[in-house]
């Protein structure tokens, strides 16, 4: 069954009878992702430890530092592509600082990113192709985190890898078997979703001249308001879909469904649902009313969304602030069709023109 509609996806998201069932193989690494009740809430409760308002807060200077570095750059060079030379970076350098990861590893981090990522995709989706490129990527990617795990146990230090370690050690909430699949989704879904929520952000503004020009006055502070953001969020989800399996027999949009049955939850239309955004279609910084569901709902809302929001808000406010202009640069911007969760740009080309 597929779900578009705004009210049915967002009960769909909160309903205890939908879950995502027992996983396949290939989808182990991220098996906290698909962790049904009662296994999923304490380790819910163990990761977002570090997600809490105040540990994302004392992230902001530090956030703040790389945005200026990699703007300071883009700005001296004028003609960048900014998914690859600012919201990739940035992201990266976020997420794998928590892990203390270091800046050497993490362009093969990214490398190995989009062929796992089809494994958030629906199976029958997938090609033989498909299924070898990412089982090769995860098994180097599980083999990296092993290796990075074991040098952590023997040197730990103040990061989430040593207290995720020391907290699987213990077994007291996480095992060694949950430890790596934790760690695999905390650290992709930690930079891809966000750099793409950067660029469809900027790519929405660009678009939009109008409203690009409201949202450079509202970023004179160097951040967006969390209502232009939220715009953005809604306009161009960077998670297009997610899925559910049915668990105990349930009427979703009106349909009785039995238990296996798979349900599709479309983010993406449910963002564009007239019955609940005037105007879906239109670009509005100052929408008032936005429920919009681009991180999610109910017991598997992102945990990273925090984070991302902080990020996004830091990263388009001052490209926003110390910019007089942002133009398409040359090449064309298209949109990913190699995935049908993950929504973003392979390119977004500009020229900067300095304030």
């Amino acid at each position: 069954m597929v779900v578009t509609r705004h009210q049915a996806v967002s009960n769909a998201l909160r309903d205890n009878r939908l879950g995502h069932g027992p996983l396949t193989a290939p989808n182990r690494i991220f098996s906290f992702l698909g962790m049904d009740p009662p296994d999923h809430g304490p380790l819910r409760r163990l990761a977002s430890r570090f997600f809490s308002p105040a540990a994302i807060s004392a992230l902001a200077p530090r956030i703040t530092a790389h945005v200026d570095e990699l703007l300071d750059r883009a700005l001296e060079k004028r003609h960048v592509d900014l998914l690859t030379e600012f919201a990739y970076p940035l992201s990266l350098r976020v997420v794998c600082g928590l892990f203390a990861l270091p800046e050497q590893e993490q362009p093969w981090i990214h490398e190995q990113t989009p062929p796992i990522a089809r494994l958030l995709d629906p199976p029958y989706s997938l090609s033989d192709q498909d299924l070898a490129a990412a089982h090769s990527a995860a098994g180097g990617f599980v083999a990296y985190l092993h290796r990075k795990i074991n040098e952590r146990r023997r040197n730990p230090g103040p990061d989430i890898l040593s207290a995720l370690i020391a907290e699987a050690d213990s077994g007291a909430t996480l095992t060694r078997r949950t430890l790596l699949p934790m760690c695999a989704l905390l650290l992709m879904a930690g930079y891809e979703t966000t750099a793409n929520i950067i660029t469809n952000g900027a790519l929405a503004l660009l678009h939009h001249p109008d409203q690009l020009r409201a949202a450079r006055s509202r970023a004179a502070g160097g951040q967006l308001d969390s209502g232009a953001l939220n715009e953005l969020l809604r306009y161009d989800s960077s998670i297009q879909i997610t899925f559910r399996t049915v668990q105990r027999p349930a009427v979703i949009a009106g349909r009785e469904l039995a238990p296996g049955s798979p349900v599709a939850l479309l983010i993406g239309s449910a963002n564009h649902d007239p019955r609940v955004f005037t105007r879906p279609e239109r670009l509005d910084l100052d929408r008032a009313h936005n429920p919009h569901l681009s991180f999610g709902a109910g017991i598997h809302y992102c945990l990273g969304a925090p984070l991302a929001r902080l990020e996004a808000s830091l990263a388009l406010g001052r490209l926003l602030a110390r910019t007089h202009r942002i133009e398409h640069g040359p090449g064309a911007v298209r949109h990913k069709d190699t995935t049908a969760t993950i929504r973003g740009v392979r390119a977004l080309p500009v020229t900067l023109t300095a304030c």
